[in-house]
């Protein structure tokens, strides 16, 4: 078993922005995303992440058209599996996900820690995209 990380718990999202270049943010799940991240002792973590207004669906599941299905499916983030502590990064190291493409792949993330049992995960700048801060509060 690894050793206890500060990352174990339970951590609810309150807010999930991309930083732009000119310093700006930008909401990515819009005003008031829903989420929940957990972080296990046995070095397993899973995380949900959506966003607040996605529209409702009515009918059975198999009726329901596909485009409203994946409109709903842009805005909702899952996936599990391990993950590494590295102090100043954690590393998840992605098992099982809602983009198979993701799935055998690490994902890395800045731990900035933001007072009052809250923390910020922030996901690397690339070429195609700036870097998104995800703000989490300790809930257990």
């Amino acid at each position: 078993m690894p050793p206890a990380s500060r990352l174990v718990g339970t951590w609810r999202l309150l807010s999930y922005t991309e930083v732009q270049p000119d310093g700006g943010r930008v909401d990515i799940l819009g005003p008031d995303p829903r989420g929940y991240l957990c972080y296990l002792a046995d070095g397993r973590m899973m995380v949900m992440v959506g966003a607040a207004a996605r529209p409702r669906l009515k009918g059975a599941w198999d009726a329901i058209p596909a485009t409203d299905k994946a409109a709903n499916y842009d805005k909702i983030i899952a996936y599990a599996g391990r993950y590494t502590d590295l102090g100043d990064r954690v590393r998840h190291h992605v098992e099982v996900c809602w983009i198979p493409n993701w799935e055998g792949k690490d994902l890395e993330r800045l731990v900035i820690p933001a007072g009052d049992g809250r923390m910020i995960l922030r996901t690397p700048a690339s070429e195609r995209r700036p870097s998104q801060d995800l703000l989490w509060a300790k809930i257990e």
